[in-house]
C-alpha cells in the first residue's frame, strides 16, 4: 500500500507539532511559575506602621537603617543621622502591610537562582515594638518584567537541600520602594529666605547716606589761603 505524498506530509506535520507541544509543556514545568497557587487578598505582614521600632533596608551596596520614636517620628540611624522622610517610609511598609500578593509559588532549594534570590534586589527587617522581627527578600522579576518574586521569613536561609519554599508575587512597587535614591529618604532641608527690612537695618538711617562716606577727622585740613596786602591810600609808583 502506498501513501501518498501529501498524506506523509501531513503525518509528519502532525508529529513534529505534537513534539513542540511536548517541549513547550517540559520547559513549562520546570519553570519557577509551574506550581502556581491561588493568591490570597491577605497582605504580606498584617502589623501597622505605629507597631514597627526599627526598619532596616539593605540594599546590596548599602544599608539603611531608621528608627521611630514615641511620637511617630522617623529618624535616619545609618548610613547618616538625620531626620528621615515620613513619606519614603510609610511607602514601603504600606506595600507590605496593605498589598496583597499576586500570586504565590513553590520553589525548591535549588532553583533559588532561578527566582533570583542569589542576588536580590533587596532583604527589607522589620522590628516591631515587641521585639519580634520580620523580614522579607526581594528576589528577580517574573516572566511577565512587572512584579518580582518574594520570600517571607524563610527558615531555614540560605536555602538549604532539600526544603521548599512558598513564594510571593509582589508588584514592581516594593522595588521601587527599596530602590528610591538615599536622598528621598532623608527630610528636605528648607532654605529660609532673609527676613523682609534686613538689608535696610544695616544700615543707620540718618536722612542721607554719603555713596563714599569719609572720615573727616581723619582727613587733612586743607591750607589757608594768603591774606590780601591792605589798602593804605598809598599808590606806589
Amino acid at each position: 500500500m502506498k501513501f501518498q505524498r501529501s498524506t506523509l506530509i501531513l503525518v509528519g506535520a502532525a508529529f513534529l507539532l505534537g513534539a513542540g507541544v511536548l517541549i513547550a509543556e517540559s520547559q513549562r514545568s520546570q519553570s519557577p511559575t509551574s506550581t502556581a497557587e491561588t493568591a490570597s487578598t491577605a497582605p504580606v505582614f498584617t502589623f501597622a506602621e505605629t507597631d514597627v521600632a526599627t526598619l532596616t533596608v539593605d540594599r546590596g551596596s548599602e544599608t539603611l537603617v531608621f528608627e521611630q520614636d514615641d511620637e511617630a517620628n522617623w529618624q535616619m540611624l545609618e548610613p547618616e543621622n538625620a531626620l528621615a522622610e515620613p513619606g519614603a517610609i510609610a511607602f514601603l511598609l504600606s506595600r507590605l502591610n496593605t498589598d496583597s500578593p499576586l500570586q504565590t509559588v513553590t520553589m525548591q532549594a535549588d532553583q533559588a537562582t532561578d527566582f533570583g534570590f542569589n542576588a536580590p534586589v533587596g532583604i527589607v527587617t522589620v522590628t516591631l515594638n515587641d521585639g519580634t522581627e520580620h523580614e522579607l527578600i526581594l528576589g528577580g522579576p517574573d516572566f511577565s518584567g512587572s512584579a518580582n518574586y518574594a520570600v517571607i521569613d524563610p527558615d531555614p536561609w540560605p536555602p538549604a537541600a532539600g526544603t521548599e519554599y512558598s513564594v510571593l508575587v509582589v508588584t514592581r512597587d516594593v522595588a521601587n520602594g527599596i530602590n528610591r535614591p538615599r536622598e528621598e529618604w532623608l527630610m528636605p532641608v528648607e532654605t529660609l529666605a532673609p527676613e523682609a527690612g534686613a538689608e535696610d537695618a544695616a544700615i543707620p538711617d540718618d536722612g542721607e547716606t554719603p555713596e563714599n562716606p569719609v572720615d573727616l577727622e581723619a582727613a587733612p585740613e586743607s591750607p589757608a589761603e594768603p591774606a590780601a596786602p591792605e589798602n593804605d591810600g598809598e599808590t606806589t609808583n
